[in-house]
């Protein structure tokens, strides 16, 4: 599947939030009426190479965007560690008695190193209760007769 550059810059287009309309002008320097770029627009987008490229595109940006569990993992463990800092909004006043908010970092408090804690436990199965045992099967007979 290759693309031309002008597809590809299309297709660059709506990724970064351009509508269809705006992508094939910017592309493909289109200077007809909206009625037909829109048509042009649509035809490209809905076209089987288009969709592969613009598919593939999005899945690339998701992955990118997703921690995985083992990230995740490290910076609970770093918050735990006090690797990770909590910024807090305090109320300064200077000697003239003029007041500012002021962000400070601080560590992280207990409550949330308790909570990083908790979710590490969880994402490792720690709290899952594993029960083994045997059920026996009864078979339960019943007649019906009928009465007359």
């Amino acid at each position: 599947m290759s693309l031309t550059p002008k597809q590809e810059r299309f297709i660059q287009n709506i990724v970064s939030g351009m509508s269809q309309r705006q992508a094939y002008k910017e592309a493909f320097g289109a200077e007809y009426d909206d009625d037909a770029i829109d048509s042009n627009a649509s035809t490209l987008f809905n076209s089987t190479k288009i969709q592969q490229r613009y598919k593939e595109i999005i899945n690339k940006l998701e992955e990118e965007t997703i921690m995985t569990a083992k990230q995740r993992m490290k910076w609970l463990s770093d918050v735990i560690n006090g690797n990770i800092k909590e910024k807090t909004a305090i109320l300064k006043t200077d000697a003239d008695g003029n007041s500012k908010l002021v962000e400070q970092e601080f560590p992280s408090k207990l409550d949330t190193k308790i909570k990083a804690l908790d979710t590490l436990n969880k994402m490792d199965g720690e709290y899952i209760t594993k029960i083994e045992g045997e059920i026996g099967v009864t078979t339960i007979r019943v007649n019906i007769e009928d009465e007359e």
